[in-house]
């Protein structure tokens, strides 16, 4: 009993610190701010694998009893051990490629998807360094920035977006829920100012293909989004932008939703993030309940769908059960 009563008062206090740390992250940057807020989300992430492995062995005690001294001390290593890995983990990025055909495509295009950096609190320009090093030994055509590229108040007042200077190929942005909540205005221009094509609803024509770069948005009215920054939809969106012609069409959108509508338009391929894959088991399980698309290459009608697990993090440093990555997409003709 003082156990369980132990874990609601930890659980009870974190949730109060991380809507805490929701409020200070978009309003102010200091030392003691995100020393706070770094701190809070290690903290719940914790307390999500304390409360995983207290189940568990609750559950084993019902089979056969443990005693309570030992089970106590083997909980306590299990959630240090698997917390401390998560926290290594998600220092570290890899790169997830891919190869997709694409009908009418004339020559082989590659293209780098850098999605959910989440630069701020917890992500700085160091970080961003190394993903532009990483994008630029690749070798792309164009690198493509999916959204979510800031995540608090941090990210605007220090030149974190600095690197993207350094980006030896064209880049191009659409803007993520996160970018729209810290400040889109001041998002957009650090892009702008650090020679990233900002896509707001436009359509270019780059290396032969339709590239369509379109806002953060619901698929249709029928759909409810708590992160929702704009009335329009997907589905209203489409007809009002040029799609005809023969070139491939390449959507950027920063949710990988409203699928259905853009095959009904002839899109080739969605290239999305926001998901992170779930980032931490068991999230990374439930994500896969939540969205259809969630991590990696999937197929609606012959409209491809890739869904990066991004970059960053999200709250919690921390990651099992996926990974950090930024995406080498390597498109082909179409046998």
């Amino acid at each position: 009993m003082q156990s369980k009563m132990l874990l609601y008062i930890l659980f009870s206090a974190g949730l109060v610190s991380g809507i805490a740390s929701l409020f200070l992250v978009t309003r102010f940057d200091n030392v003691l701010a995100n020393t706070y807020c770094n701190l809070t989300w290690i903290w719940l992430g914790m307390l999500l694998y304390l409360s995983c492995f207290m189940v568990i062995f609750e559950l084993v005690n019902l089979i056969h009893r443990l005693p309570p001294v030992t089970t106590w001390w083997t909980i306590i290593a299990l959630t240090t051990a698997v917390s401390i890995y998560a926290i290594f983990n998600a220092f570290f990025f890899k790169v997830a490629n891919v190869t997709i055909p694409i009908k009418n495509l004339k020559n082989e295009i590659k293209i780098v998807q850098i999605s959910d950096v989440h630069l701020g609190i917890a992500r700085g320009q160091s970080y961003l360094a190394k993903l532009v090093k990483a994008a630029n030994e690749l070798k792309p055509d164009f690198v493509v920035i999916t959204g979510d590229i800031a995540d608090s108040k941090a990210a605007l007042d220090r030149d974190m977006f600095a690197p993207l200077k350094e980006l030896r190929c064209p880049g191009f942005f659409v803007y993520g829920n996160h970018d729209a909540h810290v400040g889109l205005d001041e998002v957009i221009k650090k892009m702008r100012d650090n020679n990233v094509t900002v896509m707001q609803d436009d359509v270019l024509i780059v290396n032969g293909i339709k590239l369509v770069g379109i806002n953060y948005m619901k698929a249709d009215d029928s759909e409810y989004d708590p992160h929702q920054v704009t009335d329009k939809t997907i589905k209203d969106i489409l007809p009002t932008l040029d799609l005809s012609g023969d070139n491939p069409i390449v959507v950027l959108h920063h949710g990988p939703w409203g699928v259905e509508y853009m095959n009904e338009h002839g899109v080739d391929l969605v290239i999305a993030g926001h998901t992170h894959g779930g980032q931490l088991f068991p999230f990374n399980l439930i994500a896969k309940i939540r969205f259809p698309y969630n991590s990696g290459l999937a197929e609606h009608k012959g409209t491809h769908i890739y869904v990066s697990q991004g970059a960053g993090t999200f709250l919690a440093r921390m990651r099992l059960g996926t990974s950090n990555e930024i995406n080498f997409i390597t498109l082909v003709p179409a046998q």
